[in-house]
């Protein structure tokens, strides 16, 4: 049997605790327009200064545009760039289809960039039934599954399917369940190692 490794672009452990941050700022920045204005401001020189005390540099927050970015160097120069919520991702960039019909999930869109490597990912929403959007990007992987580590794992209504190229240190990884009203919630991923000289 095989061994499976998933291949991600996590944030740099450092960058954990800020990370957690930033998820409890969004429930912040809900308030009222002027105190979320302030409360926003706030909490991102908060943020900013968690950052960069533990070693990063010029770390730069902002809460914005119903999503979080944080962009910065980390502590032996390497930059790094996380978009949470906001971040547009098209099929180009994940290198993975959209279902035909699905609509893009509000604020769901993720871009993490660091030394180590990068990760994508976007979440869709679809009227069509689990099992058939499963069958599609079953049908469509296909032909990208040769010489690669694959999981294809079914569940009761939908399926998760990875698939992972260990020559370029690269995994996809799309998600499909049922989104509790006959339709289907879709989480497409794509990470990858930062090659050397990029």
């Amino acid at each position: 049997m095989r061994s499976f490794a998933l291949l991600t672009a996590a944030p740099h452990p450092r960058l954990t605790l800020a990370l957690a941050t930033l998820a409890l700022a969004a429930g912040l920045t809900a308030c009222g327009k002027v105190q979320e204005v302030a409360t926003q401001k706030a909490t991102e020189k908060m943020i900013e200064s968690s950052i960069n005390k533990d070693g990063n540099t010029n770390a730069k927050v902002d809460l914005g545009n119903g999503g979080m970015k944080v962009e910065g160097q980390d502590e032996h120069g390497k930059a790094f760039k996380m978009e949470m919520g906001s971040a547009q991702i098209s099929e180009k960039d994940l290198g993975l289809p959209f279902y035909p019909g699905a609509k893009p999930a509000d604020n769901k869109g993720t871009r993490i960039v660091n030394g180590e490597g990068m990760m994508m990912q976007v979440e869709l929403t679809s009227s069509d039934d689990p099992k058939k959007v499963s069958d599609w990007y079953r049908a469509q992987l296909k032909a990208s599954q040769a010489d690669k580590l694959v999981m294809d794992q079914g569940k009761e209504k939908g399926m998760t399917l990875s698939i992972s190229d260990t020559k370029a240190e690269s995994n996809v990884m799309v998600d499909v369940s049922d989104d509790g009203s006959n339709g289907s919630h879709i989480s497409l991923m794509y990470s990858a190692k930062t090659k050397a000289g990029t």
